[in-house]
């Protein structure tokens, strides 16, 4: 085995994935790196690549399912916490969590991302996926972005029109770049706080009574249309409540996917394919997941 921890010696050996997804489900990774300064991430990648050791760079593990088995390879969670105003812009670290950038912005006065309360995972994550939520997606508000190569350990900034963003994606999830940081274009108050309060309590109070919560990633699959959203396909399919050992469909919400408590990675996907298959006889609708399934040998 390479002595990667000599080179860094705060990697982990072993690392169960489990307590680093929303989920509670993955296996041990043979390595393990919690990143938390920008900077260090490109001489990581470069040992990796130097020594064929393969890299899974991830935030806030609201949008993954780790396989039982694993990761063969060196996993890095992104955890840079750099955040800073200027003017109406807002730049954070790709390790800022959604919540985090939603406080910074109303303690320095300024609105736009409010409907994002509630929004799991993290400021790197958003990007790459386009994520959204109550009619606000991250393409309407983003300016720029810091990214790195792994290819080639680049590393440069990029405006919106590089990232062909489109529904729940961006190119990233073709190029494999890694956002290091990313800043978002918002506005200075034209409302009170009690309205900005206002308008975030009552978005609460509809993914409480909307949405189910546990250890779950969120919507599993895409909408594959605003009038056919993909939660009332696989309601329509019959498939509400569904369980197979102790992965569950939400009896609440059909696009949310729950680990009962124990549940395993292959009885997930097992229920994400019965799923998709019911859906493809009843309405001959291709479901596409949102969620990354890692290693991806069942995509």
């Amino acid at each position: 085995m390479i002595d990667i921890q000599k080179k860094f010696p705060e990697i982990m050996l072993d690392e169960n994935l489990s307590k680093y997804s929303t989920f509670q489900i993955g296996g041990p990774a043979d390595y393990f790196y919690k990143l938390k300064k920008t900077e260090d991430l490109k001489p990581l990648i470069d040992f990796a690549k130097e020594n064929n050791i393969d890299i899974f760079v991830f935030g806030g593990g609201s949008n993954i399912l780790f396989d039982d088995n694993g990761f063969r390879g060196l996993v890095i969670k992104i955890e840079t916490e750099n955040i800073a105003v200027d003017g109406e812009y807002m730049t954070a670290d790709a390790g800022i969590m959604i919540s985090k950038l939603i406080k910074y912005s109303i303690e320095h006065d300024l609105i736009g991302i409010e409907k994002w309360v509630g929004l799991p995972g993290t400021v790197g994550g958003a990007v790459r996926g386009n994520a959204g939520c109550n009619g606000l997606e991250t393409l309407e508000i983003f300016e720029k972005a810091l990214l790195l190569n792994p290819k080639t350990g680049e590393i440069r900034e990029e405006k919106p029109d590089y990232f062909d963003f489109s529904y729940r994606h961006s190119k990233l999830k073709e190029t494999n770049e890694i956002v290091l940081n990313a800043t978002f274009k918002l506005k200075h108050k034209d409302i009170s706080n009690e309205e900005q309060k206002e308008i975030m309590d009552e978005i609460r109070k509809f993914r409480l009574t909307k949405q189910p919560f546990g250890k779950t990633t969120g919507s599993f699959f895409k909408n594959p249309l605003p009038d056919k959203p993909a939660g009332m396909l696989i309601d329509q399919a019959g498939l509400k409540g569904k369980t197979i050992g102790k992965a569950q469909i939400s009896e609440k919400h059909g696009n949310f996917f729950l680990n009962l408590g124990g549940a395993t990675s292959k009885e997930m996907i097992e229920l994400v394919k019965l799923a998709k298959r019911e859906v493809k006889a009843k309405f001959d609708i291709d479901l596409e997941e949102e969620v990354q399934i890692i290693p991806e040998k069942h995509s």
